[in-house]
């Protein structure tokens, strides 16, 4: 038997590294979907045990505001107030709340969806497309024309390559580069084909480790590493906290409550005098 040339001993080491690299980054992404379907899992039971108490509070602090709005009225007026003009008023500063808020949750929903573009992987197929991509812009890159006939066409060649790169049409992009790779010439080789993917499968896993380690130094991911007990009593000094803030807050309302009883009353003797 003839020894292997050394050009397939070099073939069969990359194809084994391909497919090793091909193995860790699957698993990469594996662990951080796993990590980002743990935080989704523990977040959810935070908001269904705190978000309850949250919005109980925002209202409350949302109507001290305009209670103290009507008691400074009522202050700096010289005459009696009626509660037509105080609850107009109310309206006017209520709608002006609502807007405000609304304008507010927008906001953080589009961070939140941000954040959530931020930590998704990037799917095989587009990352086979973006190399695929790169291939046939290399080989069709107008400065590479021989005359003014095969820039046209490879101008018109890289307008279907963005067209379905925007479509994200995997079988139409590797048709346009099956049908311009007639020269082998220009055909990159098996070899060079596997080094390249090697390499963008490395600079992948730095990626997803990147992301894993991001998610589990977050708070939701420290959390996450907390034991059971830990995080029951984590959830119990939140929600804990969130009642005694609330208690407070509706001391606070029963107390401007009374103080307009007490400046209506006021205004009243003080017109029931004049």
């Amino acid at each position: 038997m003839l020894p292997a040339r050394f050009e397939e001993l070099e073939r069969v080491q990359l194809e084994l590294e391909l497919r090793r690299r091909l193995a860790t980054t699957a698993s990469l992404q594996g662990l951080v979907q796993e990590e980002q379907r743990d935080q989704q899992r523990l977040q959810q039971e935070f908001d269904n045990r705190l978000s309850p108490l949250r919005n109980d509070l925002e209202r409350l602090v949302s109507e001290i505001a305009r209670l103290e709005s009507r008691l400074d009225r009522m202050m700096f007026s010289g005459g009696t107030v009626s509660d037509e003009e105080l609850d107009q008023e109310a309206d006017d500063k209520r709608a002006d709340e609502a807007a405000w808020w609304a304008e507010w949750r927008h906001k953080q929903s589009e961070r939140s969806q941000q954040r959530v573009a931020k930590t998704v992987s990037p799917m095989p197929d587009d990352i086979q497309m973006r190399r695929l991509y790169r291939t046939l812009a290399r080989l069709v890159h107008p400065d590479r024309a021989k005359n003014a006939e095969d820039r046209e066409h490879r101008e018109e060649i890289m307008r279907q390559a963005n067209q379905a790169k925007e479509a994200r049409d995997l079988t139409w992009m590797q048709q346009l580069l099956a049908a311009w790779s007639r020269d082998d010439s220009e055909i990159p080789s098996q070899s060079e084909a596997m080094r390249g993917r090697i390499a963008e499968l490395g600079l992948e896993q730095q990626q997803l480790r990147r992301e894993l380690n991001q998610l589990k130094e977050s708070a939701l991911g420290r959390l996450l590493r907390l034991g059971e007990r830990d995080l029951r009593r984590h959830l119990r000094h939140e929600e804990s906290k969130l009642r005694r803030e609330l208690a407070l807050t509706r001391l606070r309302r029963r107390r401007v409550l009374r103080t307009i009883d007490e400046r209506r009353e006021s205004l009243s003797a003080s017109a029931g005098d004049s």
